[in-house]
């Protein structure tokens, strides 16, 4: 079972404090493991140890654990290489920092809307389930002709209380079934994370943080000391949303053949499967500290001002969230209650 980015980050900060306090390397992850509490990490921390007595190089060593991606190995490299670990582990602690903190804000903004979808959905199955047909009863008895509007929720309570709960029930285990095997196809992983980044709000969203943590990596990657080719390769293979990892790919693909990285961009950016994946401005301001020889510099700013914009997008998210989930529950609900209650307005014209 891998650790947690949480946990990932615990440790690394752990470590850095040591390491900055002038400990030896092997002697701060040795405290780690006497002052962790969960077994798994301790269980990981004390293979580190043993790796690290062994001759073996930290980067390596945490390969073999199998519980740091290649961004967190190469930059410890360039570390090792530099003799500036403390430094760079506490660059890691904050981009790790950054990625928690990003993705607990698109779940804690995404978690609202879910819920009461959810809430929602169930309080309308026991009203078409258990109430409507108490309603129907009464209609019944009253031998009036029922409007339209009525007729329809009836004959939806009359499916759900049939066979209709059994076949929504075996259409969801077979959509699970489907998605389950579709998400082990790459062209599916692929097209998603594409069609993702095109969804009108969520999309912006997504692209946002996503654009944070890629110029946020490649900053690092490049103030550590990482020649250019291979900070793209790792920034792509870090990158959790695949269409963005492919274009840098791509990008890495163009560079190695002598074009820069702002031309490599703009020439991505006219593929039809890279349309706005790199902004306008991105590009731009990449051509600038390129030639200023500054890019590193300039794109830890960007990354900070993605942060900022992504922050004022979740506000803007929230803020229209809110009167859009009452609009939608106002014609779920007010129209079950006008369904059920206009044959009673009507009663006049019976009796």
């Amino acid at each position: 079972m891998s650790i947690s980015l949480q946990q990932r980050l615990q440790f690394t900060r752990q470590l850095a404090t040591l390491v900055s306090a002038g400990l030896p390397l092997l002697q701060a992850l040795e405290t780690m493991a006497k002052s962790e509490l969960n077994p798994q990490m301790q269980s990981m921390i004390a293979q580190l140890c043993v790796l690290l007595e062994q001759g073996m190089s930290f980067q390596h060593a945490l390969h073999q654990t199998q519980h740091f991606d290649a961004l967190y190995a190469e930059l410890v490299a360039a570390a090792e290489m530099a003799g500036n670990l403390d430094v760079v582990l506490l660059r890691l602690a904050l981009l790790l920092e950054q990625r928690h903190r990003l993705g607990s804000q698109i779940r804690t903004a995404l978690t609202y809307p879910c819920a009461v979808l959810c809430i929602t959905m169930c309080v309308v199955a026991v009203i078409m389930v258990w109430v409507v047909p108490v309603f129907e009863n009464i209609f019944a008895s009253l031998g009036a002709e029922l409007p339209a509007l009525t007729q329809t929720v009836v004959l939806a309570s009359r499916w759900l209380s049939g066979s209709g709960l059994t076949v929504l029930f075996l259409g969801l285990t077979m959509m699970w079934m489907l998605l389950i095997w579709v998400k082990q196809q790459a062209w599916f992983h692929l097209w998603w994370d594409a069609e993702v980044l095109r969804l009108p709000v969520l999309g912006s969203l997504v692209h946002q943080s996503q654009l944070s943590i890629w110029t946020q990596t490649l900053s690092d990657l490049l103030r550590a000391g990482v020649p250019m080719l291979d900070a793209l390769e790792v920034v792509a293979a870090s990158s959790t949303n695949r269409c963005l990892g492919l274009a840098t790919l791509t990008l890495r693909t163009q560079v190695s053949q002598g074009q820069s990285l702002a031309d490599a961009m703009n020439q991505l950016s006219v593929h039809h499967a890279y349309v706005n994946v790199f902004p306008p401005m991105l590009i731009q301001l990449v051509g600038v500290g390129e030639q200023s020889g500054a890019l590193d510099s300039l794109l830890a700013k960007l990354a900070e001002q993605s942060q900022q914009q992504l922050e004022a997008l979740l506000r803007q998210f929230t803020q229209m969230l809110e009167p859009t989930m009452m609009v939608v529950l106002g014609l779920i609900m007010g129209g079950l209650v006008v369904a059920l209650y206009l044959p009673v307005f009507q009663l006049g014209q019976v009796l």
